[in-house]
Formats: structure tokens, C-alpha cells, sequence
């Protein structure tokens, strides 16, 4: 099933013309075909992708009637729990996708792992994660006029409100 997102089309062709990975541990699933282990949100949330590499979820959260989904926001849905706005639409996650940098995901909050290059044991200065990277960052740019975000803060709202507005980018845009 594709989404019924056109920025999310137009991202699964870019993401069928790269090889390998263009983002730490991202990849598209089937659009809204899971529940990212939160069954009882499933009415709410349309899960898109793999965030990371241990299993935590980006859906588009159904906070409104909205016809353009593409302006809502998107939810991180943990591996390990915790359900977290990280992005206020759907172009501010792709910004925070070419970083480079891999959310990991609590009950408390999210952290950032820059995962854009890492050592394999052989003294070579390391592996890219990421090799089409470049070619993403190039796509942001043409398609959206957007720049990767470089540098992810760490989201976390005060305690109670794991569905709040904080974005990992602030109010940058």
C-alpha cells in the first residue's frame, strides 16, 4: 500500500532510484499497515517508516481533519516505549532524517546518535552508514529547498506530556 502522502511518493521513487542507505537506520514500510506496537493509537497514527535500526517507528500522527497529511505532525513510537512528537511536519522529519543522526527513543525523552560514520575494527577510518546520503541531501534541497538539520537537539517535554510540540529543531525552519 503507498501512502496517499505526494511527499512520501515522491520520496519511495528517490528511495527506489539509490543504492543502499540514504539515512541511519530509515527505511519506508508499507504506509500505515502497522501499528508500531501501539495498537490502541492505531486509529490516530500512520506509521511511514523505520527510524531506526532496533525497531522504534515514524508515524504521521491524525491530530485533526487536515487534508494535507503532509502538515501533520510526526510521532516517534519507541522500541522500548515512549511515544514522542519529533517534527512538526513531515518536512522538518526529512531534515532531521539527512542529518545523518539516529533517534533513540525512551519513555523520558529522545537522544541523537550520529550515526553518519563508523569505525568497523579495521583501522580503515571507518564505514559510511550511509552512501547515498549526499544524493538525499541533494533530493532535500532540489525538491524542497531545505537543508539537512546538523546538528538534532534532544526532545524531551516535561514530565507527563509525551505527545507535546517540542521538535528536534526548534523553531528553525
Amino acid at each position: 500500500m503507498h501512502a496517499p502522502i505526494p511527499l512520501l511518493e515522491q520520496l519511495r521513487e528517490f528511495d527506489g532510484s539509490v543504492d543502499g542507505y540514504y539515512a541511519a537506520g530509515f527505511e519506508l514500510i508499507p504506509f500505515g499497515k502497522d501499528d508500531g506496537g501501539y495498537p490502541r493509537l492505531s486509529e490516530r497514527i500512520l506509521p511511514f517508516a523505520q527510524a531506526n535500526g532496533s525497531g522504534s517507528t515514524y508515524a504521521i500522527w491524525l491530530r485533526d481533519d487536515r487534508a494535507d497529511l503532509a502538515t501533520l505532525p510526526v510521532l516517534l513510537l519507541g522500541d522500548e516505549g515512549g511515544v514522542h512528537v519529533v517534527a512538526r511536519d513531515l518536512p522538518e522529519l526529512l531534515r532531521v532524517v539527512a542529518s545523518g543522526w539516529a533517534p533513540m527513543c525512551g519513555w523520558d525523552g529522545i537522544d541523537y546518535d550520529d550515526e553518519r560514520e563508523e569505525t568497523d575494527g579495521e583501522g580503515d577510518g571507518g564505514w559510511d552508514p550511509c552512501p547515498a546520503n549526499p544524493a538525499f541531501r541533494s533530493w532535500l534541497r532540489d525538491r524542497l529547498g531545505l537543508e539537512a538539520a546538523e546538528i538534532p537537539t534532544r526532545s524531551s517535554g516535561p514530565p507527563g506530556t509525551s505527545c507535546g510540540t517540542r521538535s528536534p529543531l526548534g523553531s528553525a525552519r
